[in-house]
C-alpha cells in the first residue's frame, strides 16, 4: 500500500523506536498510547472541551462509555460495577466478555510493570483477585480505599482489554501472558487491524465490524522518522498529512499558511526541578527564592511563544481539587534576595543547572540564568545526557529543568503520585521521592470521599510552601493536518487523535 496521505488516509510521522516497539501493552517495550488505541479499546474516555482560547483539554468529569456502557459506584466509592456493551467483535472475531477484562487486570499485576502501580497504588485495587465477573457482561471492582475518580482508572492502555481468547491460544508455560505474541500481533477491540509492521512503517486498516460503526478514514499509517526536523519536513513535502505533539515553534512554522490547519492542545507541565536532599537545595529558604527569582511572564512568551499558561499548582488544572489559590510564588527579586540572605547561603551559591537538548530548554536556561545570578544563585547550564542521565554525571543533578513532564489521566492522587510518589525509573530516574510526603498523599487518598478536598488542598500548600520544585508552566503542544481529511479523524471515535488530548506528550517525535 503507497504511503500517499488523502482525505480517508492518515499518514503520521512518528520515533522511529515507537514503530519499532512492540504492541504489548505492559511489556518491555511499549508503543505510545495513541498508537496501542488505533487497535485497543478502552473502556471509557474523558470528553474533550475547546476553551475560549481554542485549546482542546480533557474533561474527566465527563467520562464517555466505550466498551464499558455504564458503571456505578456505591456510596462509600469502594466497590465499582462495570456493564459492558454487548455485541463488540474483536480483531480475531471473538465477543467481548468480563472475562477479556478480568483477565486483561490479572495479567497487568502478573507482569509487574507500570499497569500495576497505577492499578494497585494510585488506583486502590489491591490484589487482580478484587476483580470479580458477575456475570458474561458484568464486573465489580472492589477497592482497598475509597476512589470517587476510579472510572478514569479504565482508560488506561497499561491493562488494555485484551481479547483473551486469541491471546490464550499463544500462552506457553514458559509465556503464559503471550507476552511474545501479543509483542507482535495485537488483539483487542479497537478501530483498527494492524495490516503490517515491515521496515519502519505501521500500516493499520479500518474494521467495518468496529462496534461504533466503521470509521471514517479507511487506514493509517505510522511512519518511523529518526528526527523532528525529517517528521516537519515529511508534512511540508505532502508526503504525511498529519503531525501530533508538537512544541511552540514548530506549531509557529506553520501559521497563516492555507494549506495547513493547527489544533491547539493543552499538554502537561513543566518544572524547575531541585536535589532537596543534598546542598545546596536541601535548604528550603534558597528553593523559595529561586521560585520568586523566575520572570515567569517573559518564560510563557519566550519559551514557549503564548502557548502555554502559568502553572500555580501540584495538581494540574484540568484536575479535581486543583487550587491556584494557593500560589504564592509571583516574581519578586527583593523578596527572593531577602530569603537568600535568611538562608544558610546568605553570599551565594555556585551550582549548575542541567537541561535537555531541546529549544525549549535553552530557552529557559537564558532566561533563568541571569535571573538567578541576580539573587546571588550562580548557575552554569550542562546538558543532560539520555537514557542515563545520572550515570552520565556521577549523581543526580542539583537542579533541572523537567521540560515535559507528561500525566495521562487527570486526577489529584495520580497528578501527585506521578510527581512525589513516582515508579522507579520515571523520567531516568532523576525524579524524588519524599517517603513523609508520599505517606500524606496516601492518607488522604484512604480517607472517606467527604474528606479528600481538604486533605489534597492541604498537601498542596505543603509542597508549594516546601517549593520541592518551581512551577513553571501549564504548556501546550498541537495537530498540524495538511489538506482536506474526513471530519471523522477529529471525533469522538477517533483516538489514535483524541488520545494525545488526554495523554499529553510531546515526545511522540522524540524529544529532539
Amino acid at each position: 500500500m503507497p504511503l500517499a496521505p488523502s482525505r480517508t488516509r492518515l499518514v503520521m510521522p512518528h520515533s522511529l523506536g515507537a514503530v519499532r516497539d512492540a504492541w504489548d501493552t505492559d511489556g518491555a517495550h511499549v508503543a505510545q498510547n495513541h498508537t496501542m488505541h488505533t487497535a485497543y479499546e478502552p473502556l471509557t474516555s474523558p470528553s474533550i472541551a475547546v476553551d475560549r482560547d481554542g485549546v482542546r483539554r480533557p474533561v474527566a468529569s465527563e467520562l464517555l462509555p466505550r466498551l464499558a456502557e455504564r458503571w456505578e459506584g456505591s456510596d462509600d466509592a469502594r466497590r465499582w460495577t462495570v456493564r459492558l456493551r454487548e455485541g463488540v467483535l474483536s480483531h480475531h472475531g471473538h465477543a467481548l466478555t468480563a472475562e477479556d477484562v478480568r483477565w486483561s487486570w490479572e495479567r497487568a499485576y502478573a507482569l509487574r510493570r507500570v499497569g500495576r502501580w497505577r492499578s494497585r497504588r494510585m488506583a486502590g485495587v489491591a490484589e487482580a483477585s478484587d476483580v470479580d465477573v458477575l456475570d458474561e457482561r458484568t464486573l465489580r471492582f472492589t477497592l482497598r480505599r475509597p476512589n470517587p475518580e476510579f472510572p478514569q482508572y479504565l482508560i488506561f492502555s497499561t491493562n488494555q482489554v485484551f481479547d483473551s481468547t486469541e491471546a490464550r491460544r499463544h500462552a506457553t508455560s514458559e509465556d503464559p501472558w503471550a507476552t511474545a505474541w501479543l509483542a507482535r500481533h495485537p488483539a483487542g477491540f479497537g478501530a483498527f487491524a494492524l495490516e503490517s509492521q515491515e521496515g519502519d512503517v505501521l500500516e493499520l486498516r479500518a474494521r467495518d465490524e468496529y462496534w461504533a460503526g466503521r470509521p471514517g478514514i479507511d487506514s493509517l499509517a505510522q511512519v518511523g522518522v529518526e528526527t523532528r526536523e525529517q517528521a516537519l519536513r515529511m508534512v511540508e513535502h505532502g508526503d504525511a498529512n498529519l503531525l501530533v505533539g508538537l512544541y511552540p515553534e514548530e506549531l509557529a512554522r506553520f501559521e497563516r499558511r492555507p494549506e495547513y490547519s493547527i489544533h491547539r492542545v493543552r499538554a502537561n507541565h513543566s518544572t524547575l526541578q531541585f536535589d532537596f536532599t543534598a546542598p545546596p537545595f536541601d535548604d528550603p529558604l534558597l528553593r523559595r527564592a529561586v521560585c520568586h527569582a523566575l520572570p515567569y511572564e517573559l518564560i510563557l512568551d519566550r519559551v514557549y511563544h503564548g502557548y502555554a499558561r502559568q502553572s500555580r499548582s501540584p495538581v494540574t488544572s484540568v484536575s479535581r481539587h486543583h487550587a491556584p489559590d494557593l500560589w504564592a510564588y509571583d516574581t519578586d527579586l527583593e523578596r527572593a534576595r531577602d530569603l537568600v540572605a535568611a538562608s544558610g547561603y546568605p553570599d551565594g551559591v555556585e551550582t549548575e543547572l542541567y537541561i535537555d537538548p531541546t529549544y525549549e530548554s535553552l530557552r529557559f536556561a537564558e532566561l533563568a540564568l541571569p535571573a538567578l545570578a541576580g539573587i546571588g544563585v550562580r548557575a552554569e547550564a550542562r546538558l543532560l545526557r539520555w537514557p542515563d542521565p545520572m550515570a552520565a554525571i556521577g549523581g543526580r543533578p542539583p537542579m533541572w529543568f523537567l521540560h515535559d513532564c507528561g500525566h495521562a489521566l487527570t486526577e489529584a492522587r495520580y497528578d501527585l503520585g506521578h510527581d512525589y510518589d513516582p515508579p522507579m525509573g520515571i523520567h531516568g530516574g532523576l525524579v524524588l521521592r519524599d517517603a513523609e510526603l508520599a505517606r500524606r498523599v496516601e492518607a488522604v487518598a484512604g480517607s472517606e470521599r467527604e474528606r479528600q478536598a481538604a486533605g489534597y488542598r492541604e498537601v498542596q500548600r505543603e509542597i508549594l510552601d516546601l517549593a520541592y520544585c518551581a512551577h513553571i508552566a501549564e504548556h501546550e503542544t498541537g495537530w498540524v493536518i495538511r489538506g482536506e481529511i474526513d471530519p471523522w479523524v477529529l471525533s469522538e471515535d477517533c483516538l489514535v487523535v483524541k488520545t494525545t488530548v488526554w495523554s499529553t506528550h510531546r515526545n511522540l517525535l522524540n524529544s529532539w
